[in-house]
Formats: structure tokens, C-alpha cells, sequence
């Protein structure tokens, strides 16, 4: 198979105004007519929308925040991003050549596996010899056509798993969480040009500390040279040791995709036909293993803890939840963390255009992983807070109590609940995690009525006090659900009478004892 420019050659697929579908060729960016991105599976649309924003921040951005605004108001011209992406040609081929994009600069000996591989949820070799493999089953995505086997590549790169022994995870751990600036609405227009929506993430250099390099070369784009391994323990990859642009094109797993072994016929990710399909690839291990690295589309977390590490944020069963909300989009403290946003939603808040006619939120997505198993595929669109003001601060505050007391609410319906089920002091044991995400998911309504509130003015004190009423009314409606109309547990009248009073009555006194603390705004924290 010749090898093909991931910059000039349409491979993208997208979505136009009016509704057809087509390929797009990074190059063609500016194309006002281009509304979104199209994967066939929602990882890869993922790995798109990074892809893109990936070029235009190395590439194509802005010096400062108001050459960043100029952009926005006047638009991308074709001319811009054409000559921005040429120079990085040489890095985004695609095939048997050398380099070859997110692959191996040196041959890789070893046996050839499945290119289905590249695939998270794809059985392994001892799923798969001990037929456990009963809910994705193997040989479902054995041949790829080109454009799909490289952004499934990329998807791989990004999201990496731990994998067997020195088989290193993703630049930030395997499975982070990305967060996104969405663009919901501009100027009343029903179809956006997808450029428009990247550039919301692409951050100005200097805020950033990301400039244009002179030069693209292997600190940025790590297949343009030898792999720096990892089989010694000092054989780490920091973010002073390579350019921090290496941040959107991190290479942790050391591939080689077989070119010379093709096939005719339909892919099997997008359906679409194709006489040069891959099936083949040799993978060896120990790759390059990232140590430290503050990704800008990710959120981190740090614990309380002296001596804690900086992490990043990770799916989780159940996904992300709206306790997690405030610390996605304002640096701050939970019970356990100190909170970091993305680097890309902190810098938001800075920028001219959250003042015109534009309606912004955030995009959440990743996958959640048991060590190299696949659970879940999480996407989430919530409200973006954006604070600029003392007031913006003090509602920070309320929102940050608002969780604080749904998490005492949440723990005294786990109590009451066992208490119901298995009697006062019971040392029943169990997985009780169906009660958070339940609880979770069902309150969300509620907390977005709360923030919809605040953001209309309401007294933050007094629509505190309705968030508290609220969250015990749920509470206990939910018990009452799960003990007396539900046929999943049957308990002693007695038993659920003793629990129910026993636990709302105390999380009564406790939110009205706090609601009496935090009346005044200044004392709530």
C-alpha cells in the first residue's frame, strides 16, 4: 500500500450542512460547510476531535488572546491552514514508509498479532484460549481500511490500558477523562462550522506556554526518531526532557502495522469498501513510559495528603457524576482532592467571546478500565461555570456545599437502606454501588435547577436551604421506593420503620444545623 498524507488526503469523515456525509482532509479545515466529525464508534470520534485540536495547537495558534479573538471574529482561511500544516507533512504519513505515523521508527521483531488489537474491547490471547470471551466476541473486527486502522492507532496511543509487562499505559494514564469547551450555540445558528468549535480548545501560546516551535521534529512527534524505551527504571519521559506539545501526540506503545499483507473487501469499524484493508501488526513492549506530564485537555486531582501525587482524572463505574462537576470547571477543594481542571476550561474563562452570543459547555468522555479490561465508554455534556467575579466566587461556594450535603445525604440512604435490609449493626457485605450511581444520576435534574436558579439571581442562601429540602425529600423517597414497592429485598415492617426514623430524622437535624451556619455567603466554605 503507498503511503498517504494524514494532512492532505481526505480520511476524516464528517458531516456537512444539510446533512451529507463525506471525507475531510485536515488541510480543508476552514471549510465553513463542515459541521462535524463522524466516527463510526464513539472512541474514535474522541480521538478526532483531538486529532484536530492536536494540529491546530502545535500548528496553527494564536500568540495571544487577541489574535485568538481575531480568528474567531474574521474566521480561518484555507491559506492560514495550509501553510501552518505543511511543514508537519513529513510527520503525518501514513503507511509503509518510515516514519509512519504513531508507529515504531525501527522494524519491530516479534510474532504478528491481530490489527483488531488496537480495539480496547478486543479479547485477549488467554480470554479468548479459555473462552471467556461471551459478550464481545473475537473475529468481529479482524480488517481495517487505512483511515480507520490510523485513527484507531491514535485512539490507542491516547487512551493506552495497562497492557502486560512493559506495555506502557496512555501519556495520562490509561483511560483519562477529556474535557472539551462545547460550543452549543452561536449567534442562533442551527449548524456550526466544525473549525469554530475546535478553536474554542485551541489555547493562546503564551497563556498556555505552548509556542510554535521553528521546527517539528522528534520531541514533539516521537515516531521521527528511535524510541526512547523504557527497559531500565531511569528510562522515563518527562515534559522537560521533550518539547510539551508531545502532550497531543504521546506514542506509549511501540507498533508496527503490516503493509504488505492487504485484502479487498468492507471494513469492519466503518462498513466502507476497501482494497487495502489491514489485518497484521508486530507490537513489542517496553515503549515510551511518561512520567509527570500535566495533559491540557485532561483534568487532575491531588490529595490532601502530604507527599500525594498529582493524577490525572479516570473513568470510573457509573462515569462522571455531577459531584464532580465543580472541580471540572474551577480550580478548588473536595472532601479528599484538591482540583485542577483542564488547563484548556481554566484558560476559558479569560476569553472575550463567553461575553457575546454564544452558549458554551463542557464535553466529558473516556473509557472506564479495570486494569487492561474495558467496563464502560463514558460521554457527558454539562454546564460550564464560568467564574469572573466576586459573585461568580460566592456561588462557587454554594455549589460547592450543595455537593458536600448531597454527600451526607447519600451516606445516611446507604445507611438506612442496610439498616432496612439486614437489620441494625449488620455486618452484610456486598456491592452497595448500584445505591451511589442511582443516587447520582436521579439528583442531577435537581442540581442543574439549582445552577439554572443561581444564575437567575435567586438569593444563594435561600435557594441553599430549597437544594438541602430537596435532597432529603429525595432521599427519603428513594428508601420508601427501594423498601416498600420494591421486590428486590423484603424486610421486617419493624426493621424498615427503625432505619427510616432513625437515619432521616438525624439528617434532618444535620441540614438544618448547617443551613443555620451557612446563611451568610462570607461563612459559606
Amino acid at each position: 500500500m503507498e503511503a498517504f498524507s494524514l494532512l492532505t488526503t481526505p480520511w476524516l469523515p464528517v458531516r456537512y450542512k444539510g446533512g451529507s456525509t463525506g471525507k475531510l482532509a485536515p488541510v480543508d479545515l476552514a471549510n465553513e460547510n463542515v459541521v462535524d466529525l463522524t466516527a463510526s464508534r464513539a472512541d474514535l470520534q474522541g480521538a478526532g476531535w483531538q486529532f484536530l485540536i492536536g494540529l491546530l495547537q502545535t500548528a496553527c495558534a494564536p500568540k495571544d488572546i487577541e489574535e485568538w479573538e481575531e480568528i474567531w471574529e474574521d474566521g480561518l482561511t484555507a491559506e492560514y491552514v495550509r501553510n501552518a500544516l505543511l511543514p508537519l507533512e513529513t510527520a503525518f504519513q501514513f503507511g509503509s514508509v518510515t516514519p509512519s505515523f504513531m508507529q515504531d521508527f525501527s522494524p519491530l521483531v516479534g510474532d504478528a498479532i491481530s490489527i483488531a488489537t488496537l480495539l480496547p474491547e478486543t479479547p485477549g490471547g488467554q480470554t479468548t484460549k479459555l473462552n471467556k470471551d461471551h459478550f464481545v466476541k473475537r473475529g468481529v473486527s479482524e480488517r481495517f481500511c487505512p483511515h480507520c486502522a490510523a485513527l484507531a492507532l491514535f485512539s490507542l496511543q491516547l487512551n493506552a490500558p495497562s497492557g502486560g509487562k512493559g506495555y506502557r499505559t496512555g501519556l495520562r494514564g490509561g483511560g483519562p477523562m477529556t474535557t472539551l469547551i462545547e460550543l452549543q450555540r452561536y449567534k442562533g445558528e442551527r449548524q456550526t462550522p466544525l473549525w469554530r468549535k475546535l478553536w474554542l480548545n485551541v489555547m493562546p501560546q503564551d497563556a498556555a506556554g505552548l509556542p510554535i516551535p521553528s521546527n517539528f521534529a522528534a520531541d514533539i512527534f516521537p515516531w521521527l526518531a528511535e524510541t526512547r524505551t523504557s527497559e531500565q527504571a531511569n528510562g522515563i519521559t518527562t515534559e522537560q526532557q521533550v518539547n510539551p506539545l508531545q502532550a497531543y501526540w504521546g506514542m506509549p506503545r511501540r507498533i508496527r502495522l503490516n503493509f504488505s499483507t492487504l485484502s479487498s473487501g468492507q471494513c469492519d469499524i466503518c462498513g466502507d469498501t476497501s482494497e487495502a484493508l489491514l489485518s497484521e501488526m508486530t507490537v513489542k513492549n517496553y515503549g515510551v513510559n511518561y512520567i509527570g506530564w500535566v495533559h491540557p485537555l485532561t483534568p487532575h486531582r491531588l490529595g490532601l495528603k502530604e507527599g500525594s501525587e498529582l493524577f490525572s482524572v479516570k473513568g470510573q463505574p457509573g462515569g462522571l457524576i455531577w459531584r464532580d462537576w465543580l472541580g471540572l470547571n474551577v480550580r478548588g477543594q473536595s472532601e479528599h482532592n484538591h482540583e485542577y481542571p483542564a488547563r484548556v476550561v481554566s484558560l476559558f474563562g479569560a476569553y472575550p467571546v463567553k461575553e457575546r452570543d454564544v452558549v458554551t459547555g463542557l464535553w466529558g468522555f473516556g473509557y472506564d478500565f479495570d486494569n487492561m479490561k474495558v467496563r464502560n465508554w463514558y460521554e457527558h455534556h454539562f454546564p460550564l461555570l464560568l467564574l469572573v467575579d466576586t459573585e461568580r466566587e460566592t456561588l462557587h461556594s454554594f455549589l460547592r456545599q450543595a455537593a458536600q450535603s448531597a454527600s451526607r445525604g447519600l451516606s445516611q440512604l446507604r445507611g438506612a437502606l442496610k439498616d432496612a435490609w439486614f437489620g441494625e449493626g449488620s455486618s452484610a457485605r456486598g456491592d452497595f454501588g448500584f445505591i451511589d450511581v442511582d443516587f447520582w444520576q436521579l439528583t442531577q435534574p435537581l442540581f442543574l435547577r439549582f445552577i439554572q436558579d443561581l444564575e437567575a439571581g435567586e438569593d444563594p442562601a435561600a435557594r441553599f436551604s430549597q437544594w438541602q429540602r430537596d435532597i432529603r425529600g429525595f432521599v427519603r423517597q428513594y428508601f420508601d421506593d427501594r423498601v416498600f414497592t420494591s421486590p428486590e429485598m423484603k424486610s421486617d415492617l419493624k426493621q424498615v420503620m427503625k432505619a427510616r426514623n432513625k437515619h432521616f430524622s438525624s439528617l434532618e437535624k444535620k441540614s438544618k444545623a448547617k443551613t443555620t451556619r451557612t446563611a451568610k455567603p462570607q461563612e459559606a466554605n
